[in-house]
């Protein structure tokens, strides 16, 4: 984290709440002033839970080194009420009301999150899974924005979105347990969970393409990532960089984000 402006660096976050959003827009092919509201909202929204989070979870907050508490509220402040101001700006002036929920579910999302940071779980699957998807909520709020309501295809990108950054979750959570479980031979049934999970993903996706719901297009990056499950798994624990781990990670988002927007556009 970014000691001075409490900004988030972590990378594979920055993905998970821009992607859905741009490739929504995108999809939807509009770019008029609510659209551009609705993303500075968002990204305002994004950098405040970071400062909030660890005035609210004490080892969040000791991780970050234990920074000025004072300066933290401060920039909370400073996020947080930009985006608030944004968001009742799209629900008043615009009359898009289906923000009004859709916010509520966010913010529900987040103390889950935050309950299980109180609780030492902020680390585990379940909440990490929970946080993704709580972020991957900002395609439903580019959707809104570009096109003034949410349908099925509004739907089905943000639930393609949700699936494709939870099987990241779960292939970089998988890599981590296997290289752990070296030394900690109870952490080695994660493989089999992601592989699995991805596996079922593509016939999930596949199946869709049949019913004519999605473009074949769309199948190719699951397929992809089920590749690079199962690529991984045979790598047990053997060491890694993980930093190198999750720019992988980034390039896989970057291809699916590109597949999935030509797959509607075409």
């Amino acid at each position: 984290m970014n000691q001075s402006w409490f900004i988030p660096r972590e990378h594979g976050a920055w993905g998970i709440v821009l992607i859905p959003f741009l490739t929504a827009v995108i999809i939807a092919g509009s770019y008029q002033a609510p659209v551009w509201v609705a993303l500075a909202a968002v990204f305002l929204a994004f950098i405040a839970r970071y400062p909030v989070e660890l005035l609210m979870v004490p080892s969040a907050y000791r991780r970050a080194g234990s920074p000025e508490r004072s300066q933290a509220r401060k920039f909370a402040w400073a996020y947080g009420l930009p985006a608030t101001l944004l968001g009742g700006l799209l629900v008043v002036y615009w009359q898009l009301y289906l923000l009004l929920p859709l916010g509520g579910v966010a913010l529900a999302l987040f103390l889950v999150h935050v309950r299980g940071g109180k609780s030492g779980e902020e680390r585990s699957l379940v909440m990490e899974l929970v946080g993704t998807v709580g972020l991957t909520l900002s395609g439903l709020v580019g959707w809104i924005a570009a096109t003034g309501g949410l349908d099925r295809a509004g739907l089905l990108i943000w639930a393609l979105n949700g699936l494709f950054f939870c099987s990241g979750v779960l292939y970089v959570k998988a890599r981590i347990r296997s290289r752990l479980a070296v030394h900690r031979p109870e952490l080695a049934s994660g493989a089999s969970l992601m592989v699995g999970w991805h596996l079922a993903l593509v016939v999930f996706v596949a199946a869709m393409v049949v019913m004519k719901w999605l473009s074949p297009l769309i199948v190719l990056p699951f397929v992809v990532a089920a590749a690079r499950a199962a690529w991984g798994a045979q790598q047990g624990g053997r060491p890694f960089v993980l930093t190198r781990l999750g720019w992988s990670e980034v390039a896989l988002s970057v291809f699916f984000a590109m597949f999935l927007t030509l797959g509607f556009r075409l």
